[in-house]
């Protein structure tokens, strides 16, 4: 038991459960994990190596590996309907990092909304490495109405040409028309992204409408109203995925972490 070994740590886990039963968490990007997920995340799939991809490992033993990252591809694309996930991402920031380094270039003109009007920091913020690695032109909600003007959007987009346009933000509490960003990136040749983290499980059940099939690649981490383990999935039409996958892996990242794979 992890009191009688480290009895600060339990006690701090400990009291942080009691915090979370007593208090009532209102931020979207917080949630409650099930007792199933908690289980996967604490199991021996914690102890293997997996670089690589399923069939295609640097690794040996890792058939029943394979099992969970097959299973969790195919779930994700079947709840979404995607044509290709990847679901070995670590979280949202390096999962947005990963698609611009498979589709981008250092340097290329990328669009998405300014932090102060509901996007991310991953999304172009100066302070952050989308800002310092590539030319983001930011957009804005209309003063007004406080809500996307998609025809404002598209003359931004005429203008800069940008080669990727994302929306999908932190705090924008309105419908997004996934299909009319797909429509403008489509006039401009340029990919278009969402990140639905924050809505994703809205859109799992319908309450929100979804960037497929239009959209060209879709991040989503998996904890926030998925309610699963702190983790991302990148989906993408198919013609997308050698590029990101390749991105996550050897590009940006190690093995993956197969306890939260299997938990998500």
């Amino acid at each position: 038991m992890l009191k009688t070994q480290d009895v600060v740590v339990a006690d701090a886990i400990a009291n942080e459960l009691r915090r979370q039963r007593d208090g009532l968490e209102m931020i979207p990007s917080e949630n409650y994990a099930s007792k199933e997920v908690l289980e996967a995340l604490g199991s021996c799939m914690t102890n293997k190596y997996s670089e690589g991809y399923p069939g295609k490992r640097y690794y040996g033993g890792n058939e029943f590996v394979d099992v969970v990252e097959k299973l969790a591809i195919e779930r994700a694309k079947k709840l979404f309907g995607a044509e290709h996930a990847n679901v070995q991402p670590y979280s949202g920031s390096p999962a947005n990092m990963e698609i611009y380094f498979g589709l981008l270039n250092f340097g290329d003109k990328v669009m998405g909304l300014n932090l102060a009007h509901g996007g991310h920091l991953t999304h172009g913020h100066p302070v952050n490495f989308s800002g310092k690695a590539y030319k983001f032109v930011q957009y804005g909600v209309d003063k007004q109405t406080e809500q996307l003007d998609y025809e404002a959007i598209r003359e931004l987009a005429i203008k800069e040409k940008p080669k990727l346009i994302i929306s999908g933000y932190t705090a924008y509490p309105r419908t997004i028309d996934f299909k009319k960003f797909s429509e403008i990136a489509e006039e401009i040749g340029a990919i278009s992204m969402v990140d639905m983290s924050h809505i994703s499980g809205l859109i799992a059940g319908g309450a929100h409408p979804s960037p497929f099939p239009f959209t060209d690649v879709v991040m989503t981490t998996t904890h926030k109203t998925l309610r699963g383990p702190r983790g991302a999935i990148i989906l993408c039409k198919e013609k997308f995925a050698q590029q990101i996958d390749k991105a996550v892996f050897p590009g940006m990242q190690g093995g993956p972490h197969d306890n939260n794979t299997a938990a998500k």
